[in-house]
This record gives structure tokens, sequence and C-alpha cells, in this order.
């Protein structure tokens, strides 16, 4: 309670919580965008919109800045991406201090560097907080994707097809050969596209340069700086310096 109550008395945690990333009437606003692009649900979207808040406020308090979750990156990334809200509107009005994002060295020093730095952040998370970050969100083994609709139509149209030559196959002699031919090449595709739903669909997109990762980037803040590896062991900003 006593967090609670401080936190709602804190000036730059109120202007955070007020700040809205979503434009006013704009058809397809920045969470829409995000979760499109990253495949979310509308909900999980949400909820990483809420922490990507709470580790720019740790960013801002604590000394040495905090390390996001690879969630979290993404929506900064995201954010990052609308230049003019982020540098014109985000960082002088809302945190009143720039928050900057840099490339890391790389290297595995840097990669345990920054997994140091990320359970730094978990802890002071819950410090701060005076909760535990939501493993959802912060559990950089745990992906996160809505069900790929467009893998159901396919196998229904693949199988609705198989099942049509079968019925050919069986009636009409002159299509005997072709239709087994075609019947097996949509099995073996059909299998393929099964197995690869089954093994892929909840891998996101460029997991080969997020996981277990010591490059990407990290941040400086008002004169703090930090480099670190974006994913697994992501940078995170180096303090808003004041």
């Amino acid at each position: 309670m006593e967090t609670k109550m401080l936190l709602q008395n804190d000036s730059l945690w109120s202007r955070l919580q007020e700040f809205s990333l979503d434009a006013p009437n704009v058809d397809f606003p920045f969470s829409k965008k995000l979760a499109k692009e990253e495949s979310w649900t509308v909900d999980f979207t949400k909820k990483a919109i809420e922490e990507y808040k709470k580790f720019v406020y740790l960013c801002c308090v604590l000394p040495n800045g905090a390390s996001p979750s690879e969630i979290v990156d993404k929506v900064w990334h995201m954010h990052l991406i609308y230049t003019q809200n982020y540098w014109e509107e985000f960082c002088p009005n809302i945190l009143k201090r720039k928050l900057h994002h840099h490339p890391s060295k790389g290297g595995f020093a840097e990669k345990d560097k920054h997994q140091n730095w990320f359970s730094d952040t978990l802890k002071n998370y819950k410090e701060i907080f005076n909760q535990e970050a939501p493993a959802e969100i912060w559990n950089n083994t745990i992906k996160h994707k809505q069900p790929v609709k467009s893998w159901l139509r396919i196998l229904k149209i693949s199988g609705l097809t198989g099942f049509l030559l079968m019925v050919y196959s069986c009636s009409d002699s002159t299509f005997n050969t072709l239709a087994i031919v075609f019947g097996s090449i949509i099995s073996f595709f059909l299998l393929i596209s099964f197995l690869s739903m089954i093994l892929g669909v909840n891998t996101p997109k460029d997991q080969d340069k997020n996981d277990n990762s010591a490059d990407g980037g990290g941040c400086s803040g008002g004169g703090g700086s930090c480099g670190g590896g974006c994913g697994g062991g992501c940078g995170g900003c180096g303090g808003c310096g004041g």
C-alpha cells in the first residue's frame, strides 16, 4: 500500500500513467500496429505497453538504469520508430529528459554483464512496485504469439483438395494417375505444414537475432550510457540522468 501511494504521488509515474502511445482519432494506432507486427493479442499488447512504462520508470529512478525483457524491448523498439512522438513529446514532456538506445559492443563479457543487469532489474522491480515482474512479459524464455489462422486455412483447403482428388481417382480412371501424384504431393506438404505449425507457430520473428545474443542495443539517458544485447539478456538504459 505504501509503495502504491508513493508511486501515485510521484509526478513522473503519474505522467507515464496518463500518457497514451495511441494517438487519438487514428484508425491504426500504435497498439494495433504493435499487435500486428508481433502477432500478439490485444490484451497481451496492452500488458506489454504497461510494463514498458514501468521499465522506463525504472530507467529514470535507478542510478544504473534498467534492462528490459525481450517483450518490453519490442515495445521500446516500436516506440522509437514513432520518432516525433518519442523525441518531441515523450522524452521532453513525460520523462523530461532524453532516453537513448545504442548498439552494444557485443561479446560474451557484455552478454554476462547484461544478464546480471537484467537480474538486478527484476529485483529492483519487486522492491519498487512491491510485486514480482509478470512472467508472461519479463520471462525471456516464454514466447507469445496469437494463433496463426492462415495455417488452419491452408490445412483445410489442402485437405479438401486431397479428398476431391481421391474421389476423382476412384470414379474416373482417366484421372487415376494424375490424382494419385497430386494427392501424394499435397499429403506431403500437409505433413510439412502441420509440423511447421506445431514447432514454429509460437516462435517470434527474428528469433535468431534475439535469442542468446550479445548483440543489439542499449540506451543512454542524460549522460548515462550502456550497451547490451537486445534479446535474451538485452541492454537497457544507463539511467536518465537525474
